[in-house]
């Protein structure tokens, strides 16, 4: 018996949930999944799956092999994906997680054209700005600004990126500018829910101490967009990556508070899970990414 099919068809099975989502995503037809799976059964000599008609949930033995069974897959799919550069333009399914601010200000243009230069991949983006687990989500790449704090992943910088304290100059006039961020607490800060912590603003003292500040406001939104038009209509303050802003900020639209207090530049960064080889589409993105936005001192 030639195992490794057998273990590409269960590995599929405990992925999917199912031997219906697992024949789909083999391409195979469902008895034929159920076949290879009691097969290896009957030559493993222990039974891997508890079969009801409402669930499927493996046996003490099947989650010890299934542990074996998923890391020895995902050997044979880096395997696969180290030659995949000498076999010309990468394709398949390149998935994206990236906040909406990005996506919405500066990132649509580049995928127009990153699409049109690499037609055999497809892209799947999830617009969010929480930090979902990459391998649980099946994320090829995360878009993140600021500093990389889970030290399995790896990071790569795309551009320098810079945070501004913001509001309109309206706003600033009628309800006076701050000297300090401690300021800030009385004043009406607009707060975008998908940040990691919300209502956490981080500044640095001038004698480069960190600085933690709670702010409050009366308008909090998921929607960066939503925020931003807030803040050009004078409602509040605004906290915001430049690339998000910049372009209202050289316009006089926005005025800026505090830059000596901010953290010097954090950087865009493409996140990715540590792997042996990196797969051909997930390089080929990253860098042309960076191609792109390396000249720019501030996104």
């Amino acid at each position: 018996m030639k195992i490794l099919p057998y273990l590409e068809t269960f590995a599929a099975v405990i992925d999917k949930g199912s031997f219906t989502a697992a024949a789909e995503s083999l391409q195979i037809s469902k008895p034929v999944v159920s076949k290879q799976v009691s097969q290896l059964e009957k030559n493993l000599g222990v039974q891997l799956l508890h079969r009801t008609t409402r669930q499927l949930k493996p046996t003490e033995a099947g989650e010890i092999f299934a542990h074996y069974a998923l890391n020895i897959m995902e050997k044979v799919q880096e395997a696969e994906q180290a030659v995949l550069p000498l076999q010309g333009n990468p394709q398949g399914l390149l998935r994206i997680t990236v906040p909406e601010s990005l996506a919405a200000s500066k990132l649509s243009d580049v995928l127009h054209d990153f699409l049109k230069q690499y037609p055999g991949i497809e892209l799947d983006i999830l617009v969010s700005g929480q930090f979902v687990n990459l391998l649980e989500a099946g994320i090829d790449v995360a878009l993140r600004a600021g500093k990389l704090e889970d030290s399995t992943l790896v990071a790569r910088l795309l551009a320098p990126c810079h945070f501004h304290v913001c509001a309109s100059p309206e706003y600033w006039k009628k309800h006076g500018i701050p000297k300090h961020p401690e300021e800030l607490k009385t004043q009406n800060c607009l707060i975008y829910t998908q940040s990691p912590k919300p209502n956490t603003w981080l500044f640095k003292e001038k004698n480069s101490d960190d600085l933690t500040i709670k702010v409050k406001g009366d308008f909090r939104s998921s929607s960066g967009k939503m925020i931003l038009n807030a803040a050009l209509a004078g409602q509040g303050v605004f906290f915001a990556p430049s690339y998000m802003v910049i372009n209202e900020i050289n316009q006089g639209k926005l005025t800026t508070v505090l830059e000596d207090y901010l953290s010097t530049s954090v950087g865009l960064y493409a996140v990715y899970p540590h792997s042996h080889y990196v797969s051909a589409k997930v390089r080929i993105f990253i860098d042309y990414l960076t191609e792109h936005w390396r000249d720019e001192t501030r996104v």
